[in-house]
């Protein structure tokens, strides 16, 4: 009986790990040495700089029976790590986590403020404007946004998509507007 109740365990926990959708992870690390003043003296330090990009995995549904299937666009979530290690200590100190998002093809990225994080966007890939910035509520996982277009509330949903909604003065409705993972071609 004992051995009946455990093979029964056993299949029905691989059953629900295999569900999982599949993930590609890609993990990149970065380790400069560089030279500072301090108190008028010359020390060294190391900057870490850790970007970890997580992509969806999907297949075109034209290759169904093929055994060398072909990707296509999938959806990517990139994080940017920076750390710095100038002290006697042998552990990095975390210095900004970054995160990317795609909202109206363009790209915007959330760094971590006191109160919360700011976001910016850009249209080019490396000039980023600040545009708003997003608080933390005593509500965990709810955000008080402020930006040049709208104010609103936000908050993060099952797929790691942030979610503004806000209300429109001109329309006099409430608006969402979702920050998706990044996409790109495979």
């Amino acid at each position: 009986m004992k051995n009946s109740i455990y093979i029964l365990t056993t299949l029905f926990c691989g059953t629900l790990f295999a569900q999982n959708a599949p993930t590609e992870v890609k993990e990149e690390t970065e380790v400069k040495t560089v030279a500072f003043e301090k108190n008028d003296k010359m020390h060294k330090g190391k900057i870490k700089v850790v970007t970890k990009e997580t992509s969806n995995v999907k297949l075109d549904a034209n290759d169904v029976d093929k055994v060398n299937q072909d990707r296509i666009s999938a959806t990517k979530k990139v994080q940017k790590t920076v750390m710095i290690d100038n002290d006697k200590d042998a552990a990095y100190d975390i210095l900004t986590k970054e995160t990317f998002y795609v909202n109206d093809n363009k790209d915007f990225r959330f760094s971590p403020s006191e109160s919360g994080f700011d976001i910016a966007f850009s249209e080019e890939r490396d000039d980023f404007i600040n545009v708003g910035e997003a608080w933390n509520t005593q509500n965990k996982g709810i955000y008080i946004i402020t930006a040049k277009t709208y104010s609103g509330i936000g908050y993060f949903d099952k797929n790691g998509n942030f979610v503004v909604e806000y209300y429109d003065d001109a329309s006099g409705k409430i608006h969402t507007t979702t920050y998706a993972e990044k996409n790109i071609d495979s």
